[in-house]
């Protein structure tokens, strides 16, 4: 695809994103949005309002089953600038974020590229997530941390 088709492209998803994803009232409207631009989406998901996935590489963005991710959340795919600089051409990375069944991604989190968020693992609010979680588990902060291990178990 030429560079002009990719731009116009990433420009349609970002204004259908930017007003459906903060306007819609239902969360089924919003995945139909994700996934109308390129976004993997399982089934039984939860999408906030305003949550922002990368609109430049979309298809690099996959969500598993029953994941819920809270509203203001931002899901960056790439890094880079279409400026010519240095840092620019240094800091070029292009990788692929999954998000594993029954995750949860707590409200104004960020997750960056290359990240897998494993399944059943819970992301604090406002954290930035910088590398890949494990099962079943608590991360938190910015940059992201373990906290601890989750349970489901109710009688402990």
């Amino acid at each position: 695809m030429n560079q002009v088709k990719f731009l116009m492209l990433a420009a349609f998803r970002r204004y259908l994103m930017l007003f459906g994803m903060s306007l819609l009232p239902f969360s089924v409207m919003r995945v139909g949005i994700l996934r109308l631009c390129g976004v993997r989406v399982g089934r039984g998901c939860y999408v906030g309002f305003n949550v922002i996935c990368d609109t430049n590489f979309p298809e690099l963005i996959h969500i598993g089953n029953d994941v819920t991710i809270s509203h203001n959340c931002i899901l960056m795919a790439h890094t880079g600038t279409p400026c010519d600089s240095p840092l620019g051409k240094l800091y070029k990375v292009r990788a692929k974020i999954e998000i594993g069944d029954g995750a949860w991604i707590g409200a104004g989190s960020l997750l960056l590229p290359g990240v897998n968020v494993a399944s059943h693992c819970m992301v604090g609010a406002g954290s930035v997530v910088t590398k890949s979680t494990d099962q079943h588990s608590l991360w938190a902060g910015n940059p992201c941390r373990r906290i601890k291990t989750l349970t489901t178990d109710k009688s402990s």
